[in-house]
């Protein structure tokens, strides 16, 4: 297998976080970065369905009105105020 030098473009703050990540996992970039584009070759895809953030959020319309009502019976005027009984109670098997 013959090898290359590459060179991409990157933020360095991005870069030196990432490098910190893959130091803590036992890796250095070139494993990080071979990993990723085995990944992309083995699967025919990326790793990771990119998308945007603001936009990827659907909610139901029995999750709109769940939330609405939900909002509504909130006795205190902040959640992190109640006990996590009456959370529990309000939620009523929902989570947060």
């Amino acid at each position: 297998m013959t090898t290359i030098q590459k060179t991409y473009r990157i933020d360095e703050d991005l870069q030196q976080k990432a490098e910190q990540y893959f130091s803590e996992m036992g890796l250095n970039p070139t494993v990080a970065i071979t990993m990723f584009f085995k990944r992309v070759v083995d699967e025919k895809k990326m790793p990771f369905i990119p998308e945007v953030i603001s936009e990827r959020v659907d909610y139901s319309m029995e999750s709109k009105n769940k939330l609405s009502d939900l909002i509504s019976k909130i006795p205190v005027e902040n959640i992190s105020d109640m006990t996590d009984t009456e959370k529990a109670k309000l939620l009523d098997g929902w989570e947060l």
